[in-house]
């Protein structure tokens, strides 16, 4: 189960569009969750604005700009020392000393443009991975936790 507080930040706002962010690796095992939750949201509904940043989240940031979202969520693998496939809320004051996915980019350099240029809340949704090493596909409990996630998305819009 989620919690309530990571079911709300997916529960979209009266007064603007919900982005969400996904970042991460597939040849790096684990670290491709988000990607495969974009590749399954897009599957499942059209009205949910996703940007697959793949490894390199810097991309996306005018295009991010360009929607003026009023929340934004990031989803990536995140090394935050708890269970694999445990799902996590990080606070933007713990980005430094969590260790998000395999890029070389600050996500929260990122999170931060995007707030001064359009206003938005971003949030910042960690799943522990099991590994993020050379090699594809989840781990059974990351792609429990990706399985999670996709189904509160798509419950809710």
């Amino acid at each position: 189960m989620l919690t309530a507080e990571i079911k709300d930040i997916f529960t979209p706002s009266e007064k603007g569009k919900l982005l969400v962010i996904t970042v991460g690796n597939s040849l790096r095992s684990d670290d491709g969750v988000g990607i495969y939750i974009a590749k399954q949201i897009k599957k499942c509904k059209k009205n949910i604005i996703i940007l697959n940043a793949d490894s390199k989240p810097e991309n996306i940031i005018d295009k991010a700009v360009q929607i003026k979202p009023q929340k934004v969520v990031i989803i990536d693998a995140a090394d935050f020392g708890g269970r694999v496939g445990e799902i996590r809320l990080i606070k933007k004051t713990d980005i430094q000393s969590t260790s998000l996915s395999t890029h070389s980019f600050s996500l929260s350099i990122i999170a931060r443009i995007i707030e001064e240029d359009t206003g938005a809340k971003v949030f910042f949704l960690g799943i522990q991975p099991k590994s993020v090493r050379l090699g594809e596909g989840l781990s059974k409990s990351v792609r429990k936790a990706a399985q999670k996630i996709i189904s509160c998305m798509s419950s809710i819009y």
